[in-house]
């Protein structure tokens, strides 16, 4: 009679914890807004440089959400519900789109014929959700007919703005424009260019000759430019303050040696692969774990 007793009681116990699980699932912790947030992770994981369809992005925050179906740019606030802030992209499709990493500030770039006159057009655009009456919209004015922007380097403190204007395969072009619209191509030392990159707080600017394995730096200010890389075939990784993070190939475009540089002071080996590694996996985070791992061994 005591065994039964037992199992019944326990049985209840189990009963009452699902119920309790239950209710802070369903209830207590349900999500306030209309979508549900992902995590750093997938926004990184996202296919920037390639033609956004059907993709989510999210502000640094996680209080705007901006969806791209197609010709058309959502953007949801976390917590509202109701109709999401539509931006007008007349026609056009985006092939960039990124939320600035310190502010709810989104830049995006469109191409394709005007709804209206039928002209072929590609543009770098501003959009702020907190003021969606500010948006800014600039023309690249000689942009050839099938061109598009595939990647943007920005200036946070400068708002400078480099673009990656792909103009046929493995050609692309270098723009610039900035706080007062003026906007116009760079003349530099590659077709083929790789990744580019901007410091925060200046207007210097970086990229890579797939072709030739030289990282370039040019400085907006005086349009002056020289080679930063060292003696060998290289690729930008990227930049993190004021440190440039460079990958060197070896003959099969593979990573056999991670470096550490800044300008006027040169570059030193922080990592060798034992094992060539694909560049597509190297990553800037993998860059500073292995500084890191070397200063702390220099202590």
């Amino acid at each position: 009679m005591k065994a039964k007793k037992f199992i019944f009681a326990f049985a209840m116990g189990i009963v009452f914890q699902a119920g309790i699980y239950l209710y802070l699932d369903q209830v207590l912790f349900a999500p306030a807004s209309d979508f549900q947030i992902g995590g750093t992770n997938q926004q990184e994981s996202m296919g920037f440089g390639a033609e956004p369809n059907g993709q989510t992005y999210y502000s640094y925050d996680k209080r705007f959400m901006a969806t791209i179906v197609d010709d058309k740019v959502s953007i949801y606030e976390a917590g509202k519900k109701g109709e999401p802030q539509r931006i007008s992209l007349h026609g056009r499709k985006v092939s960039f789109f990124e939320w600035l990493p310190d502010r709810n500030l989104a830049i995006f770039a469109t191409h394709g014929r005007d709804e209206k006159t039928g002209r072929y057009g590609v543009y770098i655009a501003q959009y702020n959700p907190i003021y969606p009456d500010r948006e800014l919209d600039t023309p690249i004015e000689d942009a050839p007919r099938d061109s598009k922007i595939v990647d943007v380097a920005y200036s946070t403190a400068t708002n400078v703005v480099y673009m990656k204007l792909e103009v046929d395969k493995d050609k692309y072009r270098i723009y610039r424009t900035d706080a007062n619209y003026d906007t116009r191509r760079i003349r530099v030392q590659a077709e083929n260019i790789g990744r580019i990159a901007v410091f925060y707080d200046s207007d210097t600017f970086f990229y890579d000759n797939l072709r030739t394995g030289i990282v370039y730096m040019f400085d907006g200010a005086t349009s002056s430019w020289r080679e930063i890389s060292p003696s060998g075939k290289f690729r930008l990784v990227g930049i993190d303050g004021q440190e440039i993070f460079i990958a060197e190939m070896n003959r099969d475009d593979k990573v056999v040696a991670a470096y550490r540089g800044r300008l006027k002071k040169g570059f030193s080996k922080i990592a060798t692969y034992s094992t060539p590694e694909d560049f597509s996996k190297i990553t800037l985070n993998s860059m500073r774990e292995a500084a890191d791992k070397m200063d702390n061994q220099k202590k």
